[in-house]
């Protein structure tokens, strides 16, 4: 999958250069050379993530379509840094997008049953009081919520599904959309989420939901995850914007 989103922002990042970079507990920024900001979840699934996490040297002044191609290597954190590179580039202004949260963008009927990988708190509190049921996966945080192991019998039976974008970092993203067959919308949504519509043609995902940097809060945003804020906090600095597909 991050293969298409690849070959889709390479056009966008032809004679760019990466300015800037930051790590942060939750999330790593970028900035490339004509100001344009990209964020991706930092994702700590192994003991040792933050040793693994490129080094400053590696990608500032580096050629962005470089770069960028850290999302195809088969490690998270590098993931998360090409996919940060490539967010930096997207074409808002020509994308038919809307300011919504994830949450915002379903069309949740009470006798849904909806199925969230990735314990997203804020949309699993907004949802659940509109639908039957919510069943929840999440493998960083396996307390109330069921067994990865159950998303092949489970999720078949989701009339809607919110799939956190850390998917296309920790390599499950194939696996888990096979099993939303029959879901009537498929979101994808957090700060890692590419906002490049054509990448996900005929996957099943109906809706991006991502984020926009504003390049103006440049120091407010690699401060706020600097000091290990989530995108809750740090999404003052730009807006939350929904694709339909």
């Amino acid at each position: 999958m991050l293969q298409k989103v690849y070959e889709n922002a390479l056009p966008r990042l032809d004679g760019k250069k990466v300015r800037d970079y930051c790590i942060g507990k939750k999330l790593v920024a970028v900035e490339l050379d004509d100001g344009g900001i990209g964020v991706a979840y930092n994702l700590n699934e192994t003991k040792n993530e933050a040793q693994s996490l490129p080094e400053a040297s590696e990608i500032i002044g580096k050629d962005a379509q470089e770069i960028a191609s850290f999302m195809l290597r088969d490690n998270p954190q590098y993931r998360a840094v090409g996919v940060a590179v490539s967010n930096a580039a997207a074409d808002y202004d020509s994308l038919s997008t809307r300011v919504l949260d994830a949450a915002d963008v379903f069309d949740a009927r009470p006798s849904d049953v909806v199925g969230m990988i990735g314990n997203i708190k804020p949309i699993a509190q907004q949802l659940e009081p509109r639908v039957s049921r919510l069943i929840l996966f999440d493998r960083g945080n396996p307390e109330g919520v069921y067994p990865e192991e159950q998303q092949e019998e489970l999720l078949p039976l989701c009339d809607l599904i919110v799939l956190t974008s850390s998917s296309l970092l920790n390599d499950t993203f194939t696996k888990v959309i096979s099993y939303c067959r029959k879901a009537r919308e498929v979101i994808l949504t957090g700060a890692t989420t590419p906002l490049y519509p054509q990448a996900f043609k005929g996957t099943g995902v109906t809706a991006l939901a991502g984020c926009r940097w504003f390049p103006q809060y440049k120091e407010e945003i690699f401060a706020s995850i600097k000091q290990g804020a989530c995108l809750r906090r740090t999404i003052q600095y730009g807006d939350k914007l929904t694709v339909q597909l």
